[in-house]
């Protein structure tokens, strides 16, 4: 059964590139509003037709009274939703963290022109990365967890360390403390506890994945792996953390999106 899912659209400002448009998918926590600050602008810029989906139960779309029971797959069946529905010419999709995660879902069965990652989940999960701060910063791993549960609300500095690179501006830290919502848990405890006999292999394309040097969430291993898994090399930006499309430095990994899409065959 279709939703009523948020689609936001953001067309070029200048001639358009003869390239498949850009479709943002957000992480946890999150929604389409997260692109709209830097990155759907700037691409728009450049030339590029720019979408941004808000998942069942984030934003605008519908589902937030029943998000503790919404799966990935359910999220994953959102995004093709969107792509059969919206996109006569299938897009490049760029997405952050969970949204990573659902990509790779989706591409087990579906095809695109090309994929990008950013911080994304990779396909064993966030069993590693969950014991990783557990064992080597505990305090970091209880307030995650609490404010994931909505039962923590974090000083700006405190979620500034969590999620953005230490020098990062304040106005943006509290801009997430604002338009950060619940998870479902579901969705949570279907990203950590992932079976290996359910990863599957994801037909070659063209990807770029690029993690961030200061994030606490997803590791640098994490990062080699999600690209083990697309048959590429990792790349870790740094002074970057977590919420990279938000972070001060946001532009460095913008343009080198920018610069790889300009490099790669996508017809």
């Amino acid at each position: 059964m279709n939703k009523k899912l948020e689609l936001i659209h953001s067309p070029a400002t200048k001639a358009a590139h003869s390239v498949p448009p850009l479709l943002f998918i957000h992480g946890a926590f999150s929604s389409a509003s997260c692109w709209q600050q830097h990155f759907m602008p700037w691409f728009n810029e450049q030339g590029y037709d720019c979408w941004a989906l808000s998942f069942e139960g984030h934003g605008q779309s519908e589902g937030h009274n029943y998000l503790a029971a919404i799966s990935i797959d359910d999220y994953t069946a959102n995004l093709r939703q969107i792509i059969e529905q919206h996109f006569p010419q299938p897009p490049i999709v760029i997405a952050h963290s969970m949204g990573g995660f659902v990509l790779q879902q989706y591409l087990t069965l579906h095809k695109l022109p090309a994929a990008v990652l950013l911080a994304s989940v990779p396909p064993s999960g966030l069993a590693n990365s969950s014991l990783r701060l557990m064992t080597q910063a505990p305090n970091l791993f209880l307030q995650l967890n609490l404010f994931q549960q909505g039962n923590h609300e974090p000083e700006l500095n405190e979620l500034r360390h969590m999620l953005f690179s230490d020098d990062a501006d304040l106005a943006a830290v509290d801009w997430v403390a604002h338009h950060s919502q619940t998870e479902s848990q579901r969705a949570i405890m279907d990203m950590t506890f992932v079976s290996p006999f359910l990863q599957r292999a994801i037909a070659p394309l063209p990807n770029l994945v690029l993690g961030a040097s200061d994030d606490q969430l997803i590791s640098a291993q994490d990062v080699a792996e999600t690209a083990k898994l697309f048959n590429s090399q990792a790349e870790i930006l740094p002074h970057l953390g977590h919420m990279i499309m938000l972070d001060n430095r946001w532009q460095d990994c913008a343009e080198r999106i920018l610069r790889w899409l300009k490099e790669t065959p996508l017809h």
